[in-house]
């Protein structure tokens, strides 16, 4: 539901000037701390819930710019907050309010609030807009989710449900029970004072369930006293859920979340996001969230009608040099990741656009692969010449001309990629090797980048873990190999003392170091070298200390260990290969191709010129 067409928020605490287009059925704000981006929260709990946080009133002096009073106060300005939200209007409402509708509420410095209505609204449509209004139920979920959280929660869950007939039946006969129960003791105290005394339901029955609690597992633990802080959050999505559906008089939903991955793995983060954008994908909710999150910024849609918006918001001040407000407006659009990288590169926030660029491939990977075994094996059974598999198409490309150079043109392996390192597909080439030796009709390799997933993918066939100078024969049909390091690598590694589990030897370093780095250097513009300034691959960024990584960090664009340390980046890979088969030394990419070659049996099918081509071009 897109019910909030936009959002204009004035003064309120960091945000002296902030807007909000064209929210999404799930908006998704990122920031740095302090930032204020929950102040985009607050301010639709204000307009909607009249406090500034749940359980905390709106106080000016508190709640009021900072820049603003300050400029208030030189030219005797007027001090007030104010926010406008434009709605999208429901069909329902459409001809008494129109397609759109924009309400301000402002509030002054005693803290007492006015409504302004759309020019020329009439009475009728005055009345129509305040049932629309009321109509809409607005919760704010802050980042801390305590015991109080949940409380609230479990109390809205009483009121929402109170008013069903079996409910009101079963609190009757609870209470009757205790009275029962308790009844020498009412008997004691009517004979004391003289008159009936006896148990009765509280006044307020919402606190008594306040105290509720939520049985969980199979060992009955206590969900919100024995049960961690993540955990405890993935609960809140389906609770609001349920008490939005059995609340009387509320039709349309909107939430606002804090930071819903507090306390969640990555795992749990991605399986919460999904869960957020499930709900947002129904007709009556919309959800704003607050994130530092990779997994909520790679949020999926559920359907092709569903909108998912990004947000940036950054700290506001005024400029020295010519008094002007930087950035005009707190919030700018970030719904693809160079907006992202360009926004949070400003505020000198880049780890999380390179994560998130981490973990977009991760998740593409992994979604290719799950079709890949059944592909693999079809593949496998129908093939007639030997095969190598490698990662992706750069790969296919360099071992296609390479295997041409070596004379194998018309007897060269067929070359088939496997969109990336399978490494989280054990099982996938733990059941390829045992039908291995029944099924494959011809040789086959598999030829994986030498860095963790291709390590672990090595070892996920051969059940060894370092791999070697030459190919692994698992039988007499398959193999599997790692692109063994080249000496200039190696000495790289002993330098910056990287472990052999950290290494890091991909395909653009099959070349002369120095050659191979300026060449790709030279492929970058300005914005590709500013973002790679400080980013190096993520192995040396989790893996290593800040002591070893730093000098990765560092190094002199251009150096070879600026290129080992990180890599060409994928939207110049396809420049890149071209321009070094063009102009780089091709030895040790020749000398791989040979001995993949040898392994598969294509030198005796090459009528001996296999050797004399190879030994040439290794001259």
């Amino acid at each position: 539901m897109k019910l909030i067409r936009r959002i204009e928020v004035n003064y309120l605490r960091s945000l002296y000037r902030a807007s909000i287009d064209q929210p999404g059925d799930l908006t998704l704000v990122f920031g740095r701390n302090d930032s204020g981006k929950s102040n985009v929260l607050r301010a639709l709990n204000l307009f909607f819930n009249g406090d500034i946080e749940p359980g905390r009133d709106f106080d000016f002096k508190i709640d009021f710019s900072d820049i603003r009073r300050e400029e208030a106060r030189a030219v005797k300005g007027r001090q007030f907050v104010s926010i406008r939200v434009e709605f999208n209007v429901p069909a329902n409402y459409k001809n008494s309010l129109g397609s759109t509708v924009s309400v301000k509420r402002q509030w002054n410095i005693n803290g007492e609030m006015t409504e302004t209505p759309p020019r020329g609204i009439s009475t009728g449509q005055r009345i129509q807009l305040s049932k629309f209004l009321n109509r809409i139920d607005f919760t704010y979920i802050p980042a801390i989710k305590d015991l109080e959280v949940f409380g609230d929660l479990i109390e809205r869950m009483y009121e929402a449900t109170a008013e069903a007939s079996g409910f009101q039946t079963a609190t009757g006969s609870f209470v009757d029970a205790i009275r029962s129960e308790t009844a020498d003791l009412s008997r004691g105290l009517s004979d004391l004072f003289k008159s009936e005394t006896q148990l009765a339901a509280p006044s307020e029955m919402g606190l008594l369930f306040r105290s509720l609690d939520f049985s969980h597992g199979e060992n009955g633990h206590s969900l919100l006293r024995q049960k961690g802080d993540g955990v405890k959050a993935r609960h809140i999505p389906e609770l609001l859920r349920y008490i939005n559906e059995k609340e009387a008089g509320k039709a349309y939903f909107i939430w606002g979340f804090e930071e819903p991955e507090n306390s969640l793995d990555f795992a749990s983060a991605e399986a919460e996001a999904r869960t957020f954008s499930r709900i947002s994908s129904r007709a009556d909710t919309q959800i704003f969230i607050t994130s530092h999150s990779p997994a909520f910024y790679l949020a999926e849609q559920e359907s092709k009608k569903q909108v998912l918006r990004r947000f940036f918001v950054s700290k506001q001040s005024i400029r020295l040099d010519n008094n002007r407000l930087d950035p005009s407006n707190a919030v700018s659009s970030i719904d693809t990741l160079d907006e992202a990288e360009k926004r949070m590169a400003e505020a000198s926030l880049m780890q999380l656009p390179y994560i998130i660029r981490q973990w977009q491939g991760l998740k593409d990977q992994n979604s290719r692969l799950k079709n890949l075994e059944q592909k693999l094996r079809a593949e496998l059974t129908e093939t007639k010449t030997p095969v190598l598999y490698v990662e992706g198409v750069h790969d296919k490309k360099l071992f296609e001309w390479a295997f041409d150079k070596i004379g194998l043109a018309s007897q060269a392996p067929t070359i088939k990629t496997l969109g990336g390192t399978p490494k989280d597909t054990a099982d996938l080439l733990a059941s390829l090797v045992h039908v291995g030796g029944s099924m494959l009709s011809c040789p086959v390799i598999f030829l994986f980048d030498n860095d963790k997933a291709g390590r672990l993918a090595y070892a996920n066939i051969c059940k060894e873990k370092s791999p070697g100078d030459k190919p692994k024969a698992i039988n007499d049909k398959l193999s599997v190999w790692a692109l063994p390091c080249s000496s200039e690598v190696s000495k790289f590694c002993t330098k910056h003392s990287i472990p052999s589990e950290n290494l890091f030897f991909v395909s653009e370093f099959l070349f002369d170091g120095e050659g191979a780095a300026k060449l790709c250097a030279s492929l970058l513009d300005d914005e590709q070298k500013k973002l790679s300034l400080f980013s190096i691959d993520d192995s040396y960024h989790r893996g290593l200390p800040q002591r070893l990584a730093h000098p990765l960090r560092t190094a002199e664009i251009g150096s070879a260990e600026w290129l080992w340390a990180r890599g060409v980046p994928d939207s110049l890979k396809a420049k890149y290969f071209e321009k070094a088969l063009a102009t780089l030394d091709p030895s040790y990419v020749l000398g791989i191709a040979s001995t993949v070659a040898e392994t598969l049996g294509c030198v005796s099918n090459a009528t001996g010129e296999l050797q004399k081509a190879t030994a040439a071009q290794l001259d």
